[in-house]
C-alpha cells in the first residue's frame, strides 16, 4: 500500500472514528445498569470446535481457562446498552459457536463498553476466528490447543498471544496497533502483506521473500500480519 493510499484510508477511517465518537454524547444519562449476558456452552462431546466472535463495537478479550467444568467457553458481555447478542452452538463431535453483537443503526453510543469476557477450554483443538469493527482486542490464547487464529480488525489496538503448539495465524487491522507475541522457542515464520516493514522484531529472525524468519527447537508458527496504519510488532514470551 502505497502512501497516498494509506493517507486517504486513514483519513476516511479517522472520519468514521469521529461520527461514532461525537454520537456518544446522544446516549441519555438516564440509561439503565449496562445489560450483562452470561455465555455458557457446554462442550458436549465435542474434540475439536470452530468459534467465531463478531463484535461491532467494544472491547473483547479471550483467554484459556482449564477444562474438566463440561463447558467449552464460558463468560460475560457488557452489550453496553446498545447492542444486541446472537448466539449460535451447534453441538457434536465438531462445536460450531458463534457470538455476534451488533449496534442498532442509531445516534446512541454509550461512553463505556461494550464489553466482552470470554474464557476458551484449554485443552480443545479449535479454530478462533475475531471480527471487530471499532474496539480493542486482547487474545491471550497461552496454554491453549487453539489451532488456528484470525483476526479482522478495522479501528482500534490489537494484543494476541499465540499458543505454544503447531500454529496458524492470519491477523489484519485497517488503522490501529498490532502487537503478536510467539514463543520463545517457536519456529517462526512471518508473512508481511503491502511490502509493510515490522516496527519491532525480535533477534534472531532473519528476512526472507515476503518476510522473516526464526529457526527453534519448538512447534511451527505460520503468521501472516496485515496492517493499513499503525504499528506492527512481534515479541516473545
Amino acid at each position: 500500500m502505497n502512501t497516498t493510499t494509506r493517507t486517504i484510508l486513514g483519513t476516511s477511517l479517522l472520519i468514521l472514528a469521529l461520527v461514532l465518537v461525537a454520537a456518544a454524547p446522544a446516549a441519555a444519562t438516564a440509561e439503565p445498569d449496562h445489560p450483562f449476558e452470561l455465555v455458557e456452552v457446554a462442550r458436549g462431546e465435542a474434540t475439536s470446535a470452530d468459534v467465531m466472535l463478531d463484535v461491532d463495537m467494544g472491547r473483547l478479550e479471550v483467554r484459556g481457562q482449564p477444562s474438566g467444568d463440561g463447558r467449552a467457553l464460558v463468560g460475560v458481555v457488557d452489550l453496553g446498552n446498545a447492542q444486541t447478542l446472537a448466539r449460535t452452538v451447534d453441538p457434536g463431535a465438531h462445536l460450531n459457536v458463534s457470538l455476534r453483537g451488533r449496534t442498532p443503526l442509531r445516534p446512541r453510543v454509550v461512553r463505556a463498553g461494550p464489553y466482552w469476557d470470554l474464557n476458551l477450554a484449554d485443552d480443545l483443538p479449535a479454530t478462533v476466528v475475531v471480527r471487530s469493527r471499532v474496539g480493542e482486542t486482547m487474545l491471550d490464547l497461552r496454554g491453549t490447543a487453539v489451532r488456528r487464529v484470525e483476526l479482522d480488525a478495522g479501528i482500534g489496538d490489537h494484543e494476541v498471544y499465540l499458543p505454544e503448539g503447531d500454529t496458524v495465524a492470519r491477523l489484519t487491522t485497517w488503522l490501529g496497533d498490532l502487537d503478536v507475541y510467539v514463543p520463545r522457542a517457536a519456529i517462526v515464520r512471518v508473512h508481511l502483506d503491502g511490502g509493510r516493514e515490522l516496527d519491532a522484531l525480535p533477534d534472531g529472525f532473519v528476512a526472507v521473500p515476503g518476510g522473516y524468519e526464526r529457526d527453534g527447537a519448538g512447534a511451527t508458527i505460520d503468521l501472516s500480519l496485515g496492517v493499513g496504519l499503525g504499528d506492527v510488532r512481534v515479541r516473545t514470551y
